[in-house]
Formats: structure tokens, sequence, C-alpha cells
């Protein structure tokens, strides 16, 4: 069953404390048009995925928060929301002659470190997502970053360009859109081949670390929920949710 994509509008802020707690509040607050977009200059506590801060210097970066309403997904499948829109950014990236990769669950990465962050808090009732605020955090134009923040990098430290940031967003929506499109139209084979290509260590063999400590493993699947399925050397499939598995 087909359904109308959100059509984007943007609100414009020069700071707040983070666009993602600033669009949650405006849900709550009165009926918003699906696909508004809360876009600040400047976030004073800007949020990662599990508790982390998003650090990002004023101006030269992007940081902004999608709203949406996909009622009719259910909350069993609401990681195709996150693989979509890590697609989308993929995508992005690609055509911007950056070769960039999913780090599951959704971070986006380059080989020179973290290019991009993905937060997304869903409001379920009834098993149903009633409200989705993505946000999204791409680091643009920005050449230093703090020194706690390790293999970090930027649009511009990789191109060896500037970017306006203007048209810069633009262009990420006009990639992001499609993949919303599939998600509404729910086209999950799609969405989900694609994340699976793009996902960093797919089927390679590596070292990882879960509560009983380090072992090898290789990357088979992610679930419709999720999880990271690692089949180890025993033969076994272990599956993980975020935070209990780190490579």
């Amino acid at each position: 069953m087909n359904r109308i994509r959100p059509e984007l509008k943007t609100i414009k802020l020069d700071t707040v404390d983070s666009t993602n707690s600033y669009a949650c509040r405006l849900i709550r607050q009165k009926e918003l048009p699906e696909g508004t977009v809360i876009l600040a200059d400047y976030q004073t506590a800007g949020r990662g995925q599990g508790g982390n801060s998003w650090k990002s210097e004023p101006g030269k970066n992007l940081t902004f928060s999608i709203i949406l309403f996909p009622e009719f997904l259910n909350a069993e499948k609401q990681f195709y929301l996150s693989m979509s829109i890590s697609n989308g950014l993929i995508d992005f990236l690609r055509n911007s002659k950056i070769n960039a990769v999913i780090k599951w669950p959704n971070d986006i990465w380059t080989d020179a470190g973290k290019i991009a962050g993905i937060l997304i808090e869903n409001n379920v009732i009834q098993n149903t997502l009633r409200s989705s605020v993505v946000g999204i955090g791409l680091n643009v134009n920005q050449q230093i970053f703090p020194g706690e923040l390790d293999q970090v990098t930027s649009m511009r430290i990789l191109t060896d360009r500037e970017y306006k940031l203007s048209s810069t967003y633009k262009s990420i929506l006009t990639y992001l859109i499609p993949w919303i499109d599939k998600l509404y139209e729910q086209y999950y084979g799609d969405i989900r081949n694609s994340y699976l290509n793009n996902l960093m260590a797919l089927n390679e063999w590596r070292t990882y670390r879960d509560v009983a400590g380090l072992f090898e493993g290789r990357i088979v699947d992610v679930a419709e929920s999720g999880m990271l399925m690692v089949k180890k050397r025993t033969g076994t499939i272990k599956s993980y949710f975020f935070r209990e598995i780190s490579y």
C-alpha cells in the first residue's frame, strides 16, 4: 500500500539545546505538519546514541531533526526507519565523492573516521509508532575536533574544499526523501538490502568484545528488530542489542 510521503518544511534556529529535544517539545505542545525539520546552527547540548553527547563547532556543520508520524510502522519494524535514513546519508556522501559505510547500528564512517551520526526517538503507543524524531549530525566544514573525540572527520577534511551549509542541507534532503518514500511505501526488502550492502564488516572476520570478552566473529545479518547477528568461530550465531558488543 503506497503512502504519501511527508513534505519537508524547515524551522531554522540559531542556537538550541538539542534539535531532537526541541522537536519533542514541539510535538507535545502542538500539531505539526509531518516532515517539519528543526535545523540549528549550534546545539548547546547535542545528543547522540546511548546518552552520548554530540559536539559540533558553531556554524560549521549540519545538525537537524525531522519530525515524522509513521503510524503504519509497527514497533517490531521501527529499525527500518533507521536503515532508511542511514541509506540516504550514504547515498549523499558517495555522490559527494566520499566513500562511506554504516557502522552498526547507524553511525556513518569513512576510512578516516566517523563523519555523521543518527539519533532516532520514537513514541510508541499500542505497538505503533505515533511519532518519530530523526536527529542527524553531519560534520561538514569543521577541521579541528576536541581531543576526546577520537577517529572523527568531516567533508572538508576528506575533500579539501569548503561547503555552503544551506545548499549542502538541501542536497542531503534530496537523498533522504527517496528513502523516506520507500519506507512509507513499505519497500522493506529494498531498504534492508541496501543497508546490508552498506554495512561495515559484513561477512568479514574481525575481533569483537561482548560481556564474555574478546572473540573472533563475522557479522552475518541484522534482524528487523535491529539486533546484530554475529557468527563465532565455533559456528554459533549470537544476536546483540546496541552496546552489547563493540568492534
